[in-house]
């Protein structure tokens, strides 16, 4: 696949969820999702995973955390780990064990009440 057909494919991968064919319109779109307001209202407990060398939104993990009033886990993926850049792409193994395993102990407590 040539990287115009490859974009393309993304741009109308990536816009279907917001009903429109206009990348302009789906950035627009977008803009409007926010945690404003809600994140405090979260009663539920989160995990919140914070990669070093976040190229997409850098900082979003502690404000998010920041935000929250639940109980709450931030969880650092740094580059000595091999586990940086959004989605720790280079380590999803070692990702998903900190999951699991914040899930296991989560549910755990969840289930002795």
């Amino acid at each position: 696949m040539r990287s115009s057909e490859s974009l393309r494919y993304t741009l109308r991968f990536r816009m279907r969820p917001y009903g429109t064919d206009s990348p302009y319109r789906a950035f627009k779109i977008a803009e409007q999702y926010t945690l404003e307001g809600v994140a405090e209202k979260i009663g539920c407990p989160m995990l919140v995973t914070d990669p070093e060398n976040e190229q997409f939104w850098p900082g979003q993990a502690h404000r998010v955390y920041d935000a929250l009033s639940s109980a709450k886990e931030l969880v650092p993926f740094t580059a000595a780990e091999g586990a940086d850049s959004h989605c720790e792409p280079k380590a999803h193994s070692l990702r998903d064990q900190r999951i699991f395993d914040w899930l296991d102990e989560t549910l755990e407590v969840s289930h002795k009440r």
